[in-house]
């Protein structure tokens, strides 16, 4: 049997939520987040994440599943989503995908390979050369072998920037590479990709007052409590925008408002890597959040 899903993306601060909630309701749907970052307990307020009360009775997966030093990886996200697709259509409703991290819907769409072991001696190496060189040293070197990896990544990132020169070196084969193989993906499920956009001023603008608003909801709070319940900078949630910036002005290497304006700028860096890295994705519909007319209509139709 065949189904279809709706995946709906775009950058950071676009309006993906309000909309996905609009057509959530109009289409019977249960909503599959597709954002790195939201997965992780605790994380609330610099994640952007919807609330249960924010959530319009509209049923969403893959929020608050692990804690924030437990890793989620692309390979947990798309084995979670398959089985998740296919038992929201069994139901006899539309599974809608809504975020963010293009490399999970990549992963999701495209499939994934088996990639080969690599030595521990190399990891360790590379290890080791993090802690001598720095996190920015290290992400330079990702970008001269990996640069389309190094897009979908930010510097602080230090455990996947770590991954792909490991796989690099180890494999001599860019780890994007091995992304882009296509293996591994389920051929019963059809995908309507649209993807939303602003113009580069008014997404920036909405970015910082997000990023304002987020501190005056206690972003500085939630970070610190996070750090209180015993997690550092070195675990997989902490690595977020938003999280590590704080985590610097805790340690005195910046001032507050130096560590907000470091959000905004990394948040809009953010939203650059993800506009392109969506600009590759093939079979695209794009639209404004105003066009809501449209794509209510071309849901309607991809799903009639």
């Amino acid at each position: 049997m065949n189904y279809r899903a709706v995946a709906l993306f775009g950058p950071t601060g676009v309006g993906k939520t309000a909309l996905s909630l609009k057509l959530a309701e109009k289409n019977n749907a249960e909503i599959i987040s597709v954002d790195s970052m939201q997965v992780y307990r605790y994380m609330d307020i610099g994640t952007a994440k919807i609330l249960p009360n924010e959530q319009n009775g509209i049923v969403h997966h893959l929020i608050d599943v692990v804690n924030p030093d437990e890793p989620f990886t692309a390979g947990d996200f798309k084995r979670f989503s398959e089985n998740k697709i296919i038992d929201i259509a069994k139901r006899g409703k539309t599974p809608f995908l809504v975020g963010g991290t293009g490399f999970y819907f990549s992963t999701l769409i495209n499939g994934i390979v088996d990639i080969p072991k690599i030595d521990d001696n190399l990891r360790e190496r590379l290890r080791k050369l993090l802690s001598k060189r720095g996190k920015q040293w290290i992400f330079r070197m990702l970008e001269l072998v990996d640069y389309d990896l190094s897009l979908r990544l930010n510097e602080n990132d230090s455990q996947r920037v770590l991954r792909g020169l490991e796989v690099f070196f180890g494999t001599n084969r860019k780890l994007s590479d091995f992304y882009n193989d296509k293996r591994n993906n389920l051929d019963n499920v059809s995908y309507l990709k649209i993807a939303l956009n602003i113009s580069r001023d008014e997404l920036y603008d909405r970015i910082n007052q997000r990023v304002d608003s987020m501190v005056q909801s206690g972003l500085e709070n939630e970070v610190r409590k996070l750090l209180d319940m015993g997690y550092t900078r070195d675990d997989w949630g902490m690595k977020g925008i938003g999280y590590v910036e704080f985590i610097d002005y805790f340690e005195g290497k910046c001032s507050f408002s130096e560590a907000v304006d470091k959000i905004k700028q990394n948040s809009r860096h953010y939203a650059k890597r993800q506009l392109t890295w969506f600009r590759k994705m093939s079979d695209v519909y794009w639209f404004s959040p105003n066009d809501e007319s449209e794509i209510i209509s071309l849901v309607n139709s991809f799903l009639s």
